[in-house]
């Protein structure tokens, strides 16, 4: 089974199919832990800070830690704090924090890994951003988006 690594955190929140997962992608110091860390605290669950490691299994994209920092996430200016954390979780959106909103409602985007096709989001400078992807996980956004994609 192929597998890639990327430079992300990964959160999920749990939906009435199962916890659904969240991918924040981006260069080292964009912020993808502290985010992590806001989400956590509204309800997400950690599967894995800093590094994701992602393989497809059945169309769908799952994420999991490497062994080495499963449980653990940066607090910048603190150090590793631990964590409960879930073991894998479906990938279901994608953040790429390298890029910002610019446009106030945007077209769909798509980030493609391993064949898979995933929402992609860019994140407005400022504002509610953890509220906003916790509501976009929790009312199903990326759903709604793929369909007026196909």
């Amino acid at each position: 089974m192929e597998r890639v690594t990327v430079h992300a955190s990964t959160v999920a929140f749990d939906l009435p199919v199962g916890p659904r997962a969240l991918v924040l992608s981006g260069r080292s110091g964009r912020g993808k832990s502290a985010l992590a860390l806001e989400l956590l605290a509204i309800g997400a669950r950690l599967v894995s800070d800093d590094q994701t490691v992602l393989h497809a299994e059945s169309g769908q994209l799952i994420a999991t830690a490497p062994p080495a920092i499963a449980g653990l996430i940066e607090w910048r200016g603190v150090g590793l704090l631990p964590v409960a954390y879930l073991e894998q979780a479906p990938v279901v959106a994608w953040v790429d924090m390298d890029r910002s909103a610019q446009d106030r409602l945007p077209a769909p985007r798509w980030h493609y890994v391993l064949g898979v096709r995933l929402p992609c989001l860019h994140l407005p400078g400022h504002g509610a951003v953890a509220a906003g992807l916790r509501q976009y996980m929790l009312g199903q956004a990326w759903m709604a988006q793929n369909e007026r994609a196909t």
